[in-house]
């Protein structure tokens, strides 16, 4: 197998008689009751408030625990359980109101991908991803966001390292490359892809998802439904309006919401909402088998799970505050702190995991019985992102010591 199957509907644009790209098969979306999506008060126009998109994030991933078996098995967020995640309005929660969105604080929106986290963590890593399509409604001009966005809740894989390479042509790219780790893939409309022009310069090409090559490479430890493959194209053209810089012009702010630096803060969310799920896991096995714990030191083992789970959240939460808090104010936040934050997170709610999988002892192999196998294993792999991996250490020490490093994650 060279491709991985998309499901029915992953380019907007796509036609239901248009065949889909070479390379790659359609298949149906898994079955099963999705999780639930609710009603809930709209603020003034109709629009959905913020409030009310926390609360039906918070609905709806409460179903998701239901189906994390599920999603796993088939290496994607199956097409009933996307649905669901749009109708919560968590997709277009940076965009301003002119485009349907409600602007929530980047800690809001964090605290959403932990909420989703806990039910599911491929799903919160895919929601994550999928809102960094926000940065083109500041990079595009308007008609060119809409042409590519008429629909905000359309999924978009993000892969910004520039990997591919654009040649001019009439007035637009030819674009070829191929990229590494496009979480989502599997169920996107659109892409996001970095690429360099022949002077060497940066930019970030928009496409329809259909033009891609899917690459069969997702086998991996954990995040399995995340369907993080790799993709390819030769020779597509992109028109130059659906290509922009991700540095701002000269003297142009963009609002908080929409900034390009904002774009790692979230992801501090998938490791603390993977610990808590583990935690409550740990917690109801042990509970039930007081009277004869499988380990002497497991209840201290718990205590301190819970202990370095709070301290991430503490220090997380804390932190995102303070960066919305300047960046309100006009002001640049301390560089590397939240870095620090998030890298922090991923390392304690690893140890986290890995003392809760210990605590429970055998019962933690099962993996239909309790989710604590499949949590170790998404935590694992979720900290080897390079937002969030040991380099980040490196990088913010050599900054408090006087260095510049490079690193667009700090």
């Amino acid at each position: 197998m060279t491709a991985t199957d998309l499901p029915p509907g992953a380019a907007a644009s796509r036609t239901a008689t248009e065949p889909p790209p070479r390379g790659t098969t359609v298949r149906p979306s898994g079955a099963g009751a999705g999780p639930p999506t609710v009603d809930v008060p709209s603020g003034a126009g109709g629009a959905p408030t913020a409030a009310a998109v926390m609360d039906r994030v918070r609905e709806y991933a409460s179903g998701l625990p239901a189906r994390a078996s599920e999603i796993e098995r088939l290496g994607r967020v199956p097409g009933d359980v996307l649905d669901g995640l749009k109708a919560t309005g968590l997709l277009r929660a940076a965009l301003p109101p002119s485009r349907g969105g409600v602007e929530l604080t980047v800690p809001h929106i964090t605290r959403a991908i932990d909420e989703l986290a806990t039910g599911d963590a491929s799903v919160g890593w895919c929601a994550a991803v999928a809102l960094n399509a926000s940065l083109a409604v500041v990079r595009l001009r308007a008609h060119a966001y809409t042409e590519l966005f008429p629909d905000p809740d359309l999924i978009t894989a993000t892969v910004l390292p520039p990997t591919g390479q654009g040649t001019p042509r009439d007035g637009g790219y030819l674009l070829s490359g191929r990229w590494t780790h496009a979480s989502g893939i599997t169920h996107a409309d659109r892409v996001m892809a970095g690429f360099l022009t022949p002077q060497g310069v940066p930019r970030v090409a928009v496409f329809d998802a259909a033009h891609v090559r899917v690459m069969d490479t997702w086998n991996t430890t954990g995040l399995r439904g995340t369907g993080s493959h790799d993709i390819e194209v030769a020779g597509l053209f992109v028109p130059e309006r659906h290509t922009f810089g991700l540095a701002p012009s000269a003297g142009r702010q963009d609002p908080p919401h929409l900034r390009a630096d904002n774009l790692a803060l979230k992801m501090a969310g998938v490791p603390l909402g993977i610990a808590r799920s583990a935690l409550s896991a740990a917690r109801e096995i042990l509970a039930a088998r007081r009277p004869a714990l499988p380990r002497p030191a497991s209840p201290a083992d718990l205590a301190r799970a819970e202990s370095l789970i709070g301290a991430a959240d503490a220090y997380v939460y804390n932190t995102l505050e303070d960066v919305w808090a300047a960046q309100e104010a006009g002001r640049t936040p301390e560089r590397g702190t939240a870095a620090l934050a998030r890298q922090f997170a991923h390392r304690a709610c690893r140890e986290a995991v890995q003392l809760l999988y210990d605590a429970v002892g055998s019962a933690a192999v099962y993996t239909e019985r309790t989710p604590l196998d499949r949590c170790l294993r998404d935590v694992i792999t979720a900290s080897r992102h390079v937002a969030s991996a040991e380099g980040v250490l490196d990088a913010v020490g050599d900054l408090r010591l006087g260095g510049d490093p490079a690193s667009p994650h700090l």
